[in-house]
């Protein structure tokens, strides 16, 4: 199993994750966060502001080493924005991974990995 993250622009998500699920990774976390970088001022509409508050989206997936590159390539050509400082992509080989399931009215844990 591999562990991909990708903080994406909030704009571009909707166009993310609807091509992961056409491809069939349905399985995936994702929340709201901002970026901390150096104070970068951007103008829209003639009007200066701080690009550094602008939302982001952090895209959390497990999936099969033969499916990094494809969700990696759905991301790329969906997420793109034109600007190489937009997105980042992680991708991490955990050493354990554990599955919380419930067994007749029990959780438990199984080890996946």
């Amino acid at each position: 199993m591999r562990k991909i993250e990708a903080i994406i622009r909030k704009s571009k998500f909707k166009y993310v994750k609807s091509a992961l699920l056409e491809k069939g990774f349905e399985n995936f976390n994702y929340h709201l966060t901002r970026s901390s970088a150096r104070t970068e001022h951007r103008y829209y509409r003639g009007t200066e502001y701080d690009a550094q508050a602008e939302e982001r989206v952090k895209l959390t997936l497990y999936v099969d080493p033969k499916s990094v590159q494809s969700v990696l390539d759905i991301i790329q050509f969906n997420g793109d924005t034109g600007s190489a400082q937009e997105s980042y992509i992680g991708i991490y080989k955990p050493e354990y991974l554990y599955k919380l399931i419930d067994e007749n009215g029990k959780d438990r844990l199984i080890q996946v990995i």
